[in-house]
């Protein structure tokens, strides 16, 4: 079966691997599409995520959809013939984290297109079924893999513990920030404000329900941030600030827009080690500070509010690839330029 394979910094080649054969509990999917998402670019452009290191060579994806053409075992049967999307995290389902239903921070966790484990940028993968969610017929294969963002979205407004009329900050107007958004709106905002360097990505925004927007444009973009934050909440700040970017820059800003005793939620990867957190103003407000691991048990109410049509996705999904094109696609999301907010590669 062909493959996008990284090799190295930068380097993706269509290459042939043996096409998979599943084990018993394990599903065969012929990989419809696939997004890139964030971390990938992570692991394209410098082979890491803090102190998760990848080699080559490796199959990066794991927000994808496909086709169930195979299941060993009867448990599953009913998947063959059906268009899942997969949750690409695989814990070890024994250990303390996941008897506990945390079972997204299981440190055993395999996860699809990270450190060891090949990921969906190829024609066919077999996953574990119990990790497949069958979705409508009326879901195309795009869209059925932005499943997998939007979970993570809907796991931050959760635990964010968001009320009705409470007001938010947007860090960062990529594919999860534009789907908080939307979320935080259903969830009965009074007042959603975003932030982004893109000026496209900030219209977006707009146009999907957020009352405010900005732009910086000033050589000092985080202090421009801040003040307007200040600005229009009349220096009442935030209740909850939620941090989507790939930058430091983001938990600052988060921090500074929250008010008092408010809480932010940290989403975005910087792809750094460590990242500098503003101590003195997140200690006098007394902030919550939560960090946000993927998702837990979301995928089946994202699919219904994808299904329903209360997330829009469309806007948001903006570039299609063929896979001969994945290089390109990935030096495309990279850039982080122009009207490009999330890209997928589609196999089918």
């Amino acid at each position: 079966m062909k493959c996008a394979c990284w090799l190295g910094p930068k380097n993706i080649q269509i290459i042939e691997k043996p096409k998979p054969i599943p084990k018993d509990g394990e599903a065969l999917v012929q990989v419809e599409s696939v997004g890139i998402c964030g971390s990938d670019i992570h692991y394209y452009v410098e082979g890491k995520i803090g102190d998760q290191h990848i080699s080559p060579p490796l199959v990066l994806g794991h927000e994808f959809a496909g086709n169930v053409i195979e299941v060993k075992g009867s448990q599953f049967e009913h998947l063959v013939g059906k268009r899942v999307a997969v949750e690409p995290g695989i814990p070890c389902g024994e250990c303390e984290f996941c008897n506990k239903g945390h079972y997204n921070v299981c440190p055993f966790m395999k996860f699809l297109g990270g450190p060891g484990c090949d990921g969906a940028l190829s024609e066919f993968i077999s996953v574990p079924a119990r990790m497949c969610f069958s979705v409508p017929d009326t879901m195309s294969a795009p869209i059925s893999a932005m499943v997998e963002p939007t979970a993570v979205a809907l796991h931050a407004v959760e635990l964010a513990c968001f009320h009705p009329g409470e007001t938010a900050l947007v860090v960062g107007l990529g594919s999860i920030g534009l789907l908080t958004v939307q979320l935080l709106l259903l969830s009965g905002a009074s007042l959603v404000a975003g932030i982004d360097l893109n000026l496209y990505r900030s219209a977006i925004a707009i146009q999907l329900g957020a009352h405010k927007s900005l732009t910086p444009i000033s050589s000092e973009p985080t202090q421009e941030s801040i003040d307007w934050c200040n600005k229009i909440t009349e220096h009442h700040g935030f209740d909850v600030t939620f941090d989507c970017t790939n930058s430091s820059e983001g938990i600052v800003i988060a921090c500074h827009g929250a008010k008092p005793a408010g809480r932010c939620v940290l989403v975005g990867i910087s792809g750094k080690d460590y990242d500098p957190i503003p101590v003195s103003i997140a200690r006098r407000r007394e902030l919550k500070l939560q960090w946000c691991r993927r998702f837990r048990y979301n995928f089946p109410s994202t699919i219904e509010l994808i299904r329903q049509g209360k997330i829009k996705i469309e806007p948001i999904l903006t570039h299609h690839f063929p896979p001969e094109q994945t290089s390109l696609a990935f030096d495309m999301v990279a850039s982080g330029a122009g009207k490009l907010i999330k890209a997928s590669i589609d196999w089918i």
